[in-house]
């Protein structure tokens, strides 16, 4: 799902553990939706790109049996 500018969009597995995305111009965002006034951790667009393109790779998949 392409991310929506400057529009946070919640992600969630289980409704329980949710992170919350958002584009904007400069970056992405990520903050946990639990706790929005903790703040959030930035990400440059070549972060976030290398990132989801390890993620699509496996490279940071859980071992079998971890949850």
């Amino acid at each position: 799902m392409p991310l929506q500018p400057n529009t946070w969009t919640k992600f969630s597995d289980n409704g329980n553990n949710c992170v919350e995305v958002m584009l904007t111009e400069t970056e992405v965002l990520v903050r946990n939706s639990n706790r929005p006034d903790a703040g959030a951790v930035s990400f440059t667009f070549a972060e976030w790109d290398s990132h989801t393109q390890g993620h699509k790779l496996g490279h940071f998949d859980l071992p079998a049996g971890t949850l």
